[in-house]
């Protein structure tokens, strides 16, 4: 497909701030559609065939020494990809315990550590600015997954849980949305 890094963190930052605005709308009793209950395991599972495919999605824009980071994209995947399944068979009340809830928690954990621990390619800027981004969205995952994982306690959901964790989601949409490999002003010419 031949997208830049830049690119593929735009789409995904697209796409995670489509479904968190949908589940807060349907959350929130503003848009009541069962089908957008559906976005969340969507998002997941495409988000776990992008991990996979990253090199082909990349192809010849794939940066140098991207070895290690591919790897990282592979954890993700299997972690989102797992998370996406379960929730889907929840939703479907095939899953029926208590438990399976906390798949999704312990996925966005998973994909908070890796981004906390990411590997960066040569991007042609500050190793800084990419890992104080990634960092960002560490954050915000692991916030997402805690204040999920509370929602999971019934008198926490009645006040308000069951929604919080998506601004989280909608705040790492918005950072990977804004995400940058461009040297900025102060870098320019350097």
């Amino acid at each position: 497909m031949g997208l830049t890094s830049e690119q593929v963190h735009w789409i995904g930052g697209s796409a995670f701030v489509l479904v968190a605005l949908a589940l807060i709308a349907y959350e929130s009793g503003t848009w009541q559609r069962p089908w957008l209950r559906w976005s969340l395991p969507v998002l997941l599972v495409a988000y776990a065939l992008e991990s996979f495919a990253d090199l082909w999605v990349h192809g010849a824009a794939q940066p140098l020494d991207y070895g290690p980071e591919s790897a990282q994209h592979l954890l993700q995947g299997a972690a989102v990809l797992i998370a996406g399944v379960v929730e889907a068979l929840r939703l479907r009340e095939r899953l029926r315990a208590a438990a399976f809830g906390l798949v999704l928690p312990a996925a966005l954990l998973v994909v908070a550590g890796v981004f906390w621990w990411h590997a960066q390619h040569d991007a042609g800027v500050a190793p800084d600015l990419l890992m104080a981004q990634h960092r960002a969205f560490a954050i915000s995952l692991t916030v997402a997954a805690l204040a999920r994982a509370l929602s999971l306690i019934p008198r926490l959901a009645e006040r308000g849980f069951a929604l919080a964790w998506l601004l989280p989601l909608l705040v790492f949409g918005l950072q990977l949305l804004v995400y940058t490999e461009q040297p900025g002003p102060m870098h320019a010419g350097h």
